[in-house]
This record gives C-alpha cells, structure tokens and sequence, in this order.
C-alpha cells in the first residue's frame, strides 16, 4: 500500500510517502530546508519500521539518532529491505 500526506507550518512545508509491506513501513519525508528558504522540497530522509518498532538503524547499521538521508542508495536498500520477508528478529540486511 502506498499513502501520502503534505503538511505546512507557515513557511515551512513537507511532503510524506509511506509504502507498506505486511507489517513493515518504509516512509520517506521530503522539506523545503532547514530555515524553509526554497520553494522546492528537496531535503530527504528515511525511517523503516516493523509496526511500531523503528528499524532503521538496524538496517543501515547506524546509531538510533542518526538520519539517514534519501538518496537513490539508501531509497534502493530501503525497498530491497521491505520486500524481503520478515524471518524471526533480523530485520536487518544480510550480513
């Protein structure tokens, strides 16, 4: 399943792709910048989750708190990882 929503805090505008596998979520927000100085939202990120749970730094192997920016590496091992069937507690890529 594909869903998204746009939203607007003054200046500030953003965009929200979600795509849905079973119980997994891959969702892509875009903005127009920090300070909301362009027109065009053009500042990516990606978060992946198993229900509630976020997964992303589980499957880019990176500290909770990072972000991981959208770009066509990280959006291509994003959809390999929701395509991949769920096994158990690995939710992240092949080792």
């Amino acid at each position: 399943m594909i869903e998204a929503s746009t939203m607007e805090y003054g200046d500030k505008r953003m965009a929200n792709v979600t795509l849905s596998n079973g119980r997994k979520e891959l969702s892509i927000t875009v903005d127009n910048g920090p300070l909301a100085r362009t027109e065009k939202l053009y500042r990516g990120d990606i978060r992946l989750f198993v229900g509630k749970k976020d997964v992303t730094a589980d499957v880019f192997n990176c500290r909770s708190t990072e972000v991981v920016r959208a770009d066509v590496y990280s959006l291509s091992k994003a959809t390999m990882w929701l395509q991949r069937a769920e096994w158990g507690f690995d939710y992240g890529m092949a080792k």
